[in-house]
């Protein structure tokens, strides 16, 4: 971001902010407690949560706007770079007797005339059977569910995990309160975080969600979009656990990256 463009970023939103106050006559005492919640937000450890609820989903719609291609999604506050690259076929990392049921997560990444693209990468994470993340909660290995691979030489991916509930974001925290107090709930609907980053058309953030699924239409943090929602699809006749050689019914989500020129 060039210094001009800052200067007229922080003014505007200074004098919006101002004037915001002055509209709805903030007092002294409600603009400390306003801070306080910010400030309250990151020694709680929640750092950028506050912010990912109630602003991410604006920010990125308004970078969809004129975007070509997949659209991007929020981030969320519980990324972190360096997950373990995997080899295939490829399996998320997992403890022994993970619980959940088993998703195969696949689909197909092509170029702005739809060609495929060999060995873009994936940067795959998401929630436990319990919705916590690991490298965040406690008692969760390190990199548990979380996990790089790539696509083959004709497009394809496929990685075998588990299917991630729905779950709660922190409730008794600074962004709790403030969502309590406006009379929502806590609960995101189950998804997948996934990057996807490629040598010349760079680097795209993702989060996908299973069609039919809960909160969907009531998100704490109100990023559902129609673009990011695909079918989930039970296998469970005995052909298809034999294909898979399994003992077990199993999920599997298909979702399709399209990546335009930057």
């Amino acid at each position: 971001m060039s210094n001009e463009r800052l200067i007229a970023i922080v003014e505007d939103l200074k004098q919006v902010l101002q004037n915001f106050m002055r509209v709805h006559r903030i007092n002294h005492d409600e603009y400390r407690m306003a801070t306080d919640v910010i400030i309250d937000s990151i020694k709680a450890g929640e750092e950028s949560l506050f912010f990912d609820v109630f602003f991410e989903a604006e920010a990125t719609d308004i970078g969809n706007v004129a975007r070509e291609g997949s659209p991007e999604a929020i981030e969320g506050p519980f990324y972190f770079e360096g997950a373990p690259l995997l080899s295939s076929p490829y399996v998320m990392p997992q403890r022994v007797n993970e619980q959940g049921e088993v998703l195969y997560f696949r689909g197909r990444i092509t170029g702005p005339e739809g060609q495929p693209l060999s060995e873009v990468e994936l940067d795959l994470w998401h929630a436990d059977a319990d919705g916590l993340y690991s490298n965040i909660h406690p008692g969760i290995p390190d990199w548990n569910l979380r996990g790089r691979f790539r696509t083959d030489v004709d497009g394809y991916y496929e990685v075998k995990t588990i299917l991630p509930p729905p779950y709660e974001i922190p409730k008794n925290g600074p962004t709790g309160k403030v969502l309590s107090a406006l009379g929502h709930h806590f609960f995101r609907p189950a998804h997948l975080h996934v990057k996807v980053r490629h040598p010349k058309y760079g680097e795209m953030t993702s989060q996908l969600y299973f069609e039919g699924g809960e909160y969907l239409d009531n998100d704490a943090a109100d990023a559902v979009r129609d673009g990011l929602i695909a079918k989930l699809v039970l296998h469970d006749s005995i052909a298809d656990l034999v294909a898979r050689d399994l003992s077990r019914p199993y999920y599997e989500f298909v979702y399709d990256f399209h990546l335009a020129s930057q």
